[in-house]
């Protein structure tokens, strides 16, 4: 298997965390003030909750912090699970990756986004979700950027709903199509699952009975995205650990990984686009930043006990 734990010790520079600077995670920014010792105060709101944490330098280490709660701050700190931290300037990006004890990587705030944190949530989630399935009646229904075509035809266009900023994964459909409603998508191995949901006075989002189902047929990876998108946004832990061992080793599969595990070696072999190479030793090589921390992300979910797992997928 691919070795990601060591990748964040090649190639870092120094110190870049600049005071004032915004720091992207799911649907928020954080602002980073720089303190008199050095140690650096994230905070931000959340539906008037002041979220706070702090980074304090380790002696001795380049880029290395201590995680903890905001000295004297009755603030929230929504990172407690994490311990240490490192900042990563690589390959063009900037961030600020949280582990804990067990070396897991938990969460990573992207200092390289120019756009607001809605905005970028928003176009994360959706091109998790662009691409062609077939729908129930067999017919080719390919979902664009806020457009849904059927048989190539352009016939429905959807909304993203958000709460207070994030994404709730609840999409608006309207047009000439049997999708036409509200529906709470769920990525799942084989493609989507639509739970049709009506929202009520609160905002909260209550099921109702209708379902629909689209399998992908795409001519990449279904899980394609995680090759290119930091998927700091979490939306991944809405699936099955099943699902997530499939995602985390597509990634490597897009690189011709040759498996040994037979589960994987039928999965990716049944699939068009999978060319196994033979042999693996330039494949860590070719890895990229956001592939190795997309791989230590999807890794760290899938160790979480069951109870702790938010798992939508049917």
């Amino acid at each position: 298997m691919i070795a990601v734990g060591c990748l964040l010790a090649i190639g870092l520079q120094a110190q870049d965390i600049r005071n004032g600077s915004s720091w992207n995670i799911g649907s928020m920014d954080y602002t980073a003030k720089v303190n008199a010792n050095k140690s650096v105060t994230l905070s931000a709101c959340a539906e008037g909750e002041d979220l706070v944490l702090r980074l304090t330098p380790v002696p001795n280490k380049t880029n290395e912090y201590k995680v903890s709660d905001e000295p004297g701050s009755d603030a929230y700190n929504p990172f407690g699970k994490s311990t240490r931290a490192r900042f990563v300037n690589q390959q063009g990006w900037k961030l600020i990756c949280l582990y804990d004890d067990n070396n897991n990587l938990l969460e990573i705030f992207d200092g390289t986004q120019m756009a607001n944190g809605e905005k970028v949530a928003v176009g994360k989630w959706m091109q998790q979700i662009m691409g062609k399935y077939v729908d129930r009646y067999g017919d080719v229904i390919e979902i664009g950027m806020e457009t849904i075509y059927e048989k190539g035809v352009a016939r429905a266009t959807y909304e993203n709903i958000t709460f207070n900023g994030g994404v709730t994964g609840v999409v608006k459909i309207s047009g000439l199509t049997n999708l036409e409603g509200m529906w709470e998508v769920v990525q799942t191995l084989d493609g989507l699952t639509l739970l049709e949901v009506e929202q009520d006075e609160y905002g909260m989002f209550n099921p109702k009975s209708k379902k629909e189902e689209l399998k992908w047929e795409g001519s990449e990876s279904r899980f394609g995205y995680a090759n290119r998108i930091l998927l700091n946004d979490r939306l991944f832990r809405k699936m099955k650990k099943s699902t997530l061992r499939i995602m985390r080793n597509a990634i490597l599969a897009r690189h011709g990984y040759m498996f040994s595990s037979p589960d994987l070696v039928e999965y990716f072999g049944n699939t068009t686009w999978f060319a196994p190479r033979p042999s693996n030793d330039d494949v860590d090589d070719e890895l990229t930043l956001v592939e190795r921390l997309n791989i230590e992300l999807i890794k760290a979910e899938e160790n979480n006990p069951d109870h702790m797992a938010y798992v939508i997928e049917p």
